[in-house]
């Protein structure tokens, strides 16, 4: 026999051996997956604010509403925002945690981080075999932490659209709960656990980014039909979504009607700017992926047996049309490419399902289905091995760049005390890498700021983002807009009135340049405009901005 087929069978085993490995190994001592878990979360907390490559601006998204959490203002009820409070508390506590410093980021997907990664791994006793619960868990730890936006690629550092991530992760939490059900001898316990968890994930996820409720709604909807109706589960998850909801309602005082309307403007402005013909590219880039998830479901359907977990598994096959009917449902709706992590996930449910079925067998090798069932374990681990590696490389990435940052000249660093650690980069002669021009355009607005109004003066500024309330440390108006995109979060039609977008505004800040594209920009502006000349006055400008203050 040849070297490389003797080396080819020695990897093949050992790649078999690391997916069966069984408790009597490192992997279930009780301190590998918190140890794990930590390591990851710490050098979540040691990146902070990363240098960003891309979307710049965007950090100040969260920067701005998490700073409006901090001085308890709420989405819907003092300002617009299609996006619900999930997200802004949960970088206000950690810009709270950090002192207030941009690095608070960083310590709020760490918190997040930490919550999912003990969350999955509770959930996954029962439901999944050792290496696969391990694996699963870290990686939505991984999928909350990665500091870049989906679908942008891995090096292009950036904490833009992290709510995605949030929302994700908690699909995964529910896809687990949904199909991989509970056995061993607590089965009616674990299924009470599993629908107090799946309610909780949905009523996060609505309080998210309601198109993740969709989702949710979607794929639990389906467990239903498809004969998941459990007593103990659905009074759980009854429970759990009510408790979330009344809970996050409480937050937002119980305003209904806000809620409701910032939701109708931001479907009416999101299904106006939707493009026919980038959905269509999309889903040209994603065909590959459901190719992949159709052939997992027809080679990983087989019947198992096994005494450790006794739960019904379902069709793999239906269920592989439901996560990817979730994953374009959420693509289309999402500001990403071609990452589907949705399927993702049911790669790895396919390969638990291959381990479970080995260990359930007296003896696997003389199994007729033996070679069948390796083909789907290489392809379906590595499917998802390789979307592993991807989130914890550009972890690994984002630390060293933060410890040995690159400074090329065209680097401009904000003056700004708060925002001094915040470092953003030009990069690829590409519009989205606007890091000395957002920079710039910041620097002077604070200068223009302190030298003609007051601190106790609030800001508002007529662009994407508002990012001086919080460099400022001022407190922020009640008005405005979570972030302002024609087309995308407003439209002429589907838009907060003049009185709300200005509320109780004293300055606002106009841009002769704006930091968003044209088409994100021109359209807000036009709408906004007359109620500006309205109600404000010129007071000054410089060569970046107009200075208007109320009348």
């Amino acid at each position: 026999m040849d070297p490389f087929s003797v080396l080819s069978r020695v990897t093949s085993t050992s790649y078999i051996s690391f997916w069966h490995a069984s408790g009597d190994g490192i992997y279930r001592r009780w301190y590998f997956f918190p140890l794990c878990l930590f390591l990851i979360c710490g050098t979540t907390v040691f990146v902070g604010a990363v240098p960003t490559r891309v979307f710049g601006h965007d950090i100040f998204f969260l920067l701005d509403n998490g700073w409006r959490a901090i001085n308890g203002q709420r989405p819907h009820v003092d300002y617009a925002s299609p996006w619900g409070p999930v997200t802004f508390v949960i970088v206000g506590l950690g810009l709270t945690l950090s002192g207030y410093t941009v690095d608070g980021i960083g310590f709020g997907n760490a918190l997040f981080g930490l919550l999912i990664g003990f969350w999955s791994y509770r959930l996954g006793r029962h439901r999944l075999e050792c290496i696969p619960r391990i694996l699963l868990s870290l990686y939505l730890v991984g999928l909350v932490v990665a500091p870049y936006s989906l679908g942008w690629g891995i090096f292009n550092t950036s904490h833009a659209m992290v709510y995605n991530r949030y929302g994700y992760a908690l699909l995964g939490l529910i896809i687990l709960e949904t199909f991989e059900t509970a056995g061993g001898p607590r089965r009616e316990r674990e299924e009470w656990i599993g629908g107090v968890s799946s309610g909780a994930a949905v009523a996060l996820v609505l309080f998210l980014k309601i198109t993740y409720f969709l989702a949710a709604a979607l794929l639990v909807g389906a467990s239903i039909l498809l004969g998941r109706d459990s007593r103990r589960r659905l009074l759980g998850a009854i429970s759990g979504f009510a408790l979330a909801s009344i809970a996050l309602l409480a937050y937002l005082g119980f305003d209904v009607r806000a809620i409701l309307g910032d939701w109708k403007m931001a479907a009416g402005a999101r299904l106006g700017g939707t493009s026919l013909l980038e959905n269509g590219r999309k889903i040209l880039r994603i065909m590959p992926h459901l190719a992949l998830i159709v052939w997992l479901g027809i080679r990983g359907s087989f019947p198992v047996e096994t005494p450790r977990i006794m739960g019904r598994k379902y069709p793999l096959l239906p269920l592989a049309a439901l996560v990817f009917a979730a994953d374009v449902l959420l693509l289309f709706s999402n500001q990403q490419h071609s990452v589907l992590p949705l399927t993702t996930f049911f790669s790895l449910f396919v390969v638990n399902r291959v381990v479970a079925r080995n260990r359930a067998l007296p003896d696997p090798g003389a199994d007729s289905a033996r070679s069948s069932r390796r083909i789907v374990l290489l392809a379906g681990g590595m499917f998802f091995l390789a979307q592993f590696a991807m989130e914890f490389a550009a972890l690994a990435n984002a630390a060293l760049l933060k410890a040995r940052p690159a400074n090329p000249p065209s680097t401009t660093r904000f003056k700004e005390p708060r925002l001094v650690p915040l470092l953003l980069y030009d990069g690829f002669s590409d519009p989205r890498s606007n890091g000395h021009q957002y920079t710039t355009y910041v620097n002077e607005g604070i200068d223009l700021l302190r030298k003609y109004t007051s601190s106790d003066e609030t800001v508002l500024t007529m662009d994407m983002m508002n990012p001086f309330p919080y460099a400022l440390g001022r407190r922020p108006a009640v008005g405005g807009i979570a972030a302002a995109a024609y087309r995308y979060t407003l439209s002429d039609t589907h838009r907060p009135s003049d009185d709300r977008y200005f509320g109780t505004v004293d300055v606002v800040m106009v841009p002769k340049k704006p930091s968003s594209p044209d088409i994100y920009y021109d359209g807000f502006y036009r709408i906004y405009e007359p109620a500006l000349h309205e109600r404000f006055r010129l007071a000054t400008e410089s060569d970046m901005w107009y200075l208007y203050k109320r009348k």
